[in-house]
């Protein structure tokens, strides 16, 4: 069984520093490692993606194999 699920989640970063809302840079680009910059210090941070965790392995079918009947 699969199950997917989509959540919208709302996320501020702040400045440790001065505690403004940092920017992110080339937000309307589509850029796969994204820097945060603070307008008031200019402190930036780089964001990576971490490692994907793989999924299950690939059965023979999309459903188990049935048990034989009893007669």
């Amino acid at each position: 069984m699969q199950l997917n699920i989509a959540v919208g989640i709302e996320i501020q970063f702040i400045c440790v520093q001065c505690g403004k809302e940092m920017l992110i840079e080339g937000q309307k680009s589509m850029n796969p490692s994204p820097t945060l910059k603070c307008p008031d210090c200019g402190a930036k941070v780089q964001v990576r993606q971490g490692v994907r965790v793989p999924g299950p392995p690939p059965s023979r079918g999309r459903f188990p194999p049935l048990k034989p009947k009893r007669f």
